[in-house]
């Protein structure tokens, strides 16, 4: 689908919504997830409004604030104004349910089980869960000494 931009003397300007979709992604290059991105005709005025709904992933009011401006000043010299909206993303049961991550590793959890039994399943547990802690530990160790 393509959106109006503007009418200029020399034609009209359109922009994909999936090319502007992909550009404001690559704007932002955080964790935060763009759900969508609207696009306002100019017609006569200077600026197009951009309005993009952003998750805000549990961001504090300073970091919300420099997404904002970075975006805004990536977007100023096109001639796009930003409106941003910010988002919760609701988790609820059927987002679990749906999800094939849930069933494949429910199905691993019941192939365990059946193949090594309770005590089998325990220590698979425990040495999964050992491994995921030391993993996510030295993953902090490595930001904290990257900041630094």
């Amino acid at each position: 689908m393509y959106y109006l931009w503007k009418n200029t003397p020399y034609g009209i300007i359109r922009v994909s919504c999936s090319g502007l979709f992909d550009f404001v992604l690559d704007a932002v290059k955080s964790k935060l997830k763009l759900y969508s991105v609207a696009l306002e005709p100019s017609g006569k005025k200077e600026h197009a409004n951009l309005t993009l709904v952003l998750s805000e992933e549990d961001l504090s009011p300073e970091t919300k604030s420099k997404v904002e401006a970075h975006i805004s000043s990536v977007l100023k010299p096109m001639g796009l104004r930003a409106s941003i909206v910010w988002a919760s993303p609701e988790r609820d049961i059927m987002t679990v349910i749906q999800s094939p991550y849930a069933w494949a590793g429910f199905a691993s959890c019941l192939a365990v089980v059946i193949t090594a039994g309770f005590e089998g399943f325990f220590w698979t547990l425990f040495w999964g869960g050992a491994v995921w802690f030391v993993i996510r530990g030295m993953k902090f160790i490595a930001e904290r000494f990257r900041r630094a």
